[in-house]
């Protein structure tokens, strides 16, 4: 029989919980000192419970509620259950959406719109979540680039393009050298494009403090993989990867134009300067995902991503304290 408890922030469990969402998501299970480094450096005001669940000494599942600094809502929460496919259709995730259920109840905030999601292929994550009366919202399809077959070479005219317009594309590392205020124009910049990015959630902007902790000191981040295009000294769109769990795979994690400087090819420009940089580091593949309805995800295509899977969002909204 399993136990449910709170999650104790021992290396034994964060390993527990990798081995269990590596189980799931073979390609992108978030790594240890990810998991170690969002909990670091979470504020401390920020709501955030996880339990675990074990039978006969093993981590077989793990669960959290959130309500995440980016939403602007107060009684919006995000919620996630990661059941090790041996243990499914066990209960264990109803148990442990009990737990969360139970959790929320207690909030001040109560809660008035509650999120989770999964993938289209995790057709039991699917049913679980449609039972419990939650709506698919938004449709993230993911993609990926096999490196060894990408040829960088017919973009070379955009390059010249680009740079006879005075547009500069550059590394991160390289504009740290360049601007003392690189960290403050490179929030700005997410900021901007995250406005302009379809999102099932009103987002509110992230403290500059908290920006540089959670994205740019992140263990997975690859700063040198961080193209920036740079115009007249200001920051003007982005493309960046990081880290996959799987061996010799990247995700991008953010690419981005400014709308003034949209349909010149820069997204196109910058996205292929850091498909270069991880085909030349030995990557194999990148990784990335584009709600349905972006027009980055015909860009993606267009540059070989080939379509993998989807990722689903569903939300429920709540009225008088209704049951989730």
């Amino acid at each position: 029989m399993f136990t449910i408890r709170p999650f104790q922030p021992t290396d034994t469990e964060y390993e527990g919980m990798y081995l269990v969402e590596k189980a799931v998501f073979p390609e992108n299970a978030d790594t240890v000192a990810e998991v170690k480094h969002g909990d670091a450096n979470r504020k401390p005001e920020q709501f955030f419970q996880r339990w675990v669940v074990e039978e006969d000494g093993r981590l077989i599942a793990f669960g959290h509620v959130s309500h995440p600094p980016h939403f602007k809502e107060p009684g919006r929460y995000r919620f996630n259950i990661t059941v090790h496919p041996e243990f499914e259709g066990r209960g264990v995730g109803t148990a442990v959406y009990n737990q969360i259920w139970q959790t929320l109840q207690s909030r001040d905030a109560k809660p008035t719109i509650v999120e989770s999601g999964c993938y289209q292929h995790h057709q039991q994550a699917v049913r679980f979540l449609q039972k419990r009366d939650y709506q698919q919202v938004m449709r993230w399809v993911i993609t990926r680039l096999e490196l060894p077959t990408f040829d960088a070479a017919p973009y070379t005219p955009l390059f010249a393009k680009l740079e006879a317009q005075g547009i500069e594309l550059t590394t991160l590392p390289q504009l740290q050298t360049q601007d003392p205020k690189w960290l403050e124009k490179l929030h700005e910049l997410e900021w901007q494009l995250t406005l302009d990015e379809p999102l099932p959630y009103t987002p509110q902007k992230m403290p500059i403090e908290q920006y540089k902790k959670l994205v740019v000191d992140n263990p997975q981040v690859i700063l040198p993989s961080w193209f920036i295009a740079v115009n007249n000294g200001e920051t003007i769109g982005l493309s960046l990867l990081e880290k996959g769990s799987a061996p010799g795979g990247l995700s991008t994690s953010f690419t981005g134009v400014l709308r003034d400087f949209r349909r010149r090819g820069l997204a196109t420009a910058l996205k292929v300067r850091a498909i270069e940089y991880a085909k030349n580091a030995g990557y194999t593949f990148i990784r990335t995902g584009n709600e349905e309805n972006n027009p980055m995800l015909a860009l993606n295509k267009k540059l070989g991503f080939i379509e993998i899977t989807a990722q689903l969002a569903f939300e429920k909204r709540l009225e008088n304290g209704n049951p989730l």
